[in-house]
């Protein structure tokens, strides 16, 4: 039997609808309610397999059903209005609504053939979002087995791309970025220093000062990264953020000397987290200098090494919000 939940307060359109699923050779269990309080009870109570609400209702809207939802929408919504335009249409799609129509007499009879195709599309969107998300949690896990690869390759700095991908992801919240852009900031912070798989492990773990040509070759591995992950299809901008992810606001960063908004906003808040990281930890060549030192020296670069904007959000979080690396 298919739950149905229609939101009409007008009377005669609540009727022509009824009738139209009556003696259907699909079993629906068809509700109907006047306002939209009372639909949210019901739903709160008796979840439907779908609903169908008019767009305007008493006491509020019918795409005021999808936003009671922050994350997934458990059912299709459905929004009809006796005077639709283009603006109403693309607010409800905008809002999560699968579809929308305008009332008509052939609508209301041909209402239950439209909960059906509603239906059928839905399930097609739930699994696609499966698949998706099963894609995701495999990318997901394979770029955490590269990072363990780089870890074991440079152990002294164990669990920094992790601490790095943390405190980035958050730096990205802070800022109100995107989900999708914060998922490229965390494989790329995964991955940031894979290119040093190509460096000589005694120059990743030296004790003391690097000699110029030895520091040349360590600043050879975002390009390296790049090289490596450029040809893998991500769908974030995942080598070109590694590459630049030691470029500097003021253009004096390596490889390529470039700055400000023409490198990468990802690649900006992964330096302020790569710095931040490292001077609070331990490096075989110091010991750690402790978060707040690291604190004070991006404070300090705002606006020349650092892009201010990434200092501040980063500041918050440490100051105001009580972020703490895990």
């Amino acid at each position: 039997m298919i739950k149905v939940l229609v939101i009409e307060d007008d009377e005669a359109h609540a009727e022509l609808i009824e009738r139209a699923f009556e003696g259907h050779r699909v079993d629906f269990c068809l509700v109907t309610k006047r306002k939209l309080n009372d639909a949210l009870a019901f739903i709160k109570a008796n979840q439907p397999d779908i609903v169908v609400s008019d767009w305007l209702l008493p006491d509020g809207r019918g795409i005021d059903v999808i936003q009671q939802y922050k994350e997934r929408l458990p059912f299709p919504v459905l929004i009809m209005t006796s005077h639709g335009n283009e603006e109403m249409a693309v607010e409800a799609m905008k809002s999560g609504a699968l579809d929308y129509m305008v009332k008509s007499q052939d609508v209301f009879k041909n209402m239950p053939d439209f909960v059906l195709r509603g239906l059928r599309e839905w399930e097609h969107i739930i699994a696609r979002q499966k698949a998706e998300a099963r894609l995701k949690q495999v990318l997901m896990q394979t770029v955490e087995t590269l990072s363990v690869m780089v870890e074991k390759r440079d152990p002294y700095t164990s669990g920094h791309q992790k601490k790095v991908a943390q405190l980035a992801c958050a730096i990205g919240e802070e800022m109100g970025l995107s989900t999708e852009t914060i998922d490229g900031i965390y494989i790329a912070a995964i991955l940031h220093d894979i290119g040093k798989i190509n460096i000589p492990f005694e120059f990743l773990n030296k004790p003391g000062r690097l000699e110029l040509f030895e520091f040349d070759i360590i600043k050879n591995h975002p390009v390296s990264a790049y090289e490596m992950l450029k040809a893998i299809d991500f769908p974030y901008p995942v080598a070109r953020i590694i590459l630049q992810h030691h470029e500097k606001y003021d253009g004096s960063g390596y490889p390529y000397g470039i700055k400000a908004e023409d490198i990468l906003i990802e690649a900006r808040i992964l330096t302020v987290a790569d710095v931040v990281e490292a001077i609070s930890s331990h490096r075989p060549y110091r010991p750690s200098l402790g978060i707040e030192y690291a604190l004070q020296e991006i404070a300090a670069n705002a606006g020349q090494l650092f892009d201010p904007d990434v200092v501040a959000a980063c500041l918050r979080l440490f100051q105001e919000k009580g972020f703490t690396f895990n």
